[in-house]
């Protein structure tokens, strides 16, 4: 591999990342926006338009929040992950 990757796509590229003293720190700074994400919810559009100034939307639960993306079992598993490699 040369370089930081420009996209990281499973938990499995982030632990590999993390073994890798060049790269500990860039992952880890990314394992922490995962972490602070705000993306539990998320707005969905229920009827309408923006160009008829109708629009309904409602605030849902996030079906596939960031970590979730990422294979993480749950936010706390990306804390964990994140508590084992920083110094």
């Amino acid at each position: 591999m040369k370089g930081y990757p420009k996209r990281i796509n499973t938990k499995q590229d982030f632990l590999n990342l993390l073994e890798n003293e060049t790269f500990r720190d860039q992952a880890i700074a990314d394992l922490e926006k995962i972490y602070n994400a705000d993306d539990d919810t998320v707005i969905r559009v229920v009827s309408g338009s923006e160009e008829t100034d109708d629009l309904v939307t409602e605030e849902i639960s996030n079906p596939m929040p960031l970590w979730k993306q990422k294979g993480f079992k749950g936010r706390e598993e990306v804390k964990e992950l994140i508590e084992r490699y920083k110094h």
